[in-house]
């Protein structure tokens, strides 16, 4: 994909020019992404985060202390991938919103 086509999709997200469903899976650059990074980087790294701040596990494995930097800088990073992930949830509701609420919900409830 060219660089251009890649500005105009993110510029058409910001000024909310979302297009309407179309009944199929039809994944855009920015939500190829997005999903990508919360499959591949947020879920993991929130769920080693969490596990590195209980002192049950991270007596077992000590490796999580020195990975994150400690119980501190694992707390941070726990918070803003939080922060991350409620944004993607955020704005994925946004978007179903706006391409349609009902024909999405019966879509996703029906399959229709």
């Amino acid at each position: 994909m060219a660089p251009r086509h890649i500005w105009r999709e993110v510029a058409d997200h910001v000024r909310f020019r979302i297009p309407a469903a179309t009944g199929g899976p039809n994944y855009g650059l920015l939500q190829k992404v997005a999903y990508c990074f919360v499959v591949f980087v947020a879920a993991p790294l929130i769920t080693l985060t969490g596990l590195t701040m209980a002192p049950a596990v991270t007596a077992s494995f000590p490796i999580l202390l020195s990975l994150f930097g400690g119980y501190q800088s694992a707390r941070t990073i726990h918070f803003f991938t939080f922060i991350a992930l409620g944004l993607f949830l955020l704005v994925h509701v946004v978007m179903v919103v706006m391409s349609g609420f009902g024909r999405q919900m019966k879509g996703m409830t029906v399959g229709r």
